[in-house]
């Protein structure tokens, strides 16, 4: 067990970039970055050298990524667009520190999945009165990750994509609109842990559905 813990230091290099497409019909902003990690802290918790829980400056790393969001308006059909985000992530243990076979090189870092995304839709058109009527279907992504970089103390994060859907009509003054979420009712990861030796998973909410109202003065 170590004495005391060193600082851990990132250093961030960062370029970024918001581009108007086609007329503005297209808008798509991003960021591309590397950063570097030394001294990663983290917790730690093997009985072949203590049956506690200790923090020591476990490793270095290296996090490759890119990020953005896009959206789309055609002009050809008034009142659709079509918006969506993703997120792009290489990340690797460089470097061990720690005195166990526990951290291991060229291992991902903990709740990094490769590649997340959410895409959605949405039609508007003019209902009656001044009530303007809209549909908005979306998907969200997850690709699999771990939750620890401590291999003894990690579990997996399976990947996953859960579906939702509103429709409601909107005026001036009131709002209405009626909502389904997690449609399929899968039963995705959004954390894990394994401490303990038992696996502790938090799932995404079931199948979900409400109706809102609102008002304004």
């Amino acid at each position: 067990m170590p004495f005391a813990l060193d600082t851990d230091e990132v250093t961030n290099y960062e370029i970024g970039w918001k581009l108007d497409l086609f007329n503005n019909a297209v808008r798509f902003n991003g960021n591309a970055f590397y950063v570097d990690v030394e001294n990663l802290q983290t917790t730690i918790f093997d009985p072949s050298i203590v049956n506690l829980f200790f923090s020591d400056n476990a490793a270095n790393a290296e996090i490759y990524g890119m990020e953005g969001n896009i959206s789309w308006f055609p002009m050809a059909v008034p009142g659709l667009s079509f918006t969506g985000a993703f997120s792009l992530l290489d990340t690797k243990i460089t470097k061990v520190l720690t005195p166990t076979d526990d951290v291991r090189k060229g291992d991902d870092l903990a709740f990094a999945p490769t590649f997340q995304g959410n895409l959605r839709a949405r039609y508007e058109w003019d209902a009656f009165d001044d009530y303007r009527a809209h549909v908005m279907p979306q998907i969200v992504y997850s690709g699999e990750s771990f939750s620890d970089i401590i291999t003894i103390n990690r579990a997996e994060i399976d990947n996953s994509a859960t579906l939702a859907l509103a429709a409601g009509l909107t005026s001036a003054q009131w709002s209405f609109e009626v909502y389904g979420e997690n449609l399929t009712n899968s039963r995705a990861e959004q954390a894990n842990n394994f401490v303990f030796d038992r696996e502790r998973t938090t799932p995404s909410r079931p199948l979900t559905i409400g109706f809102r109202v609102g008002f304004q003065m």
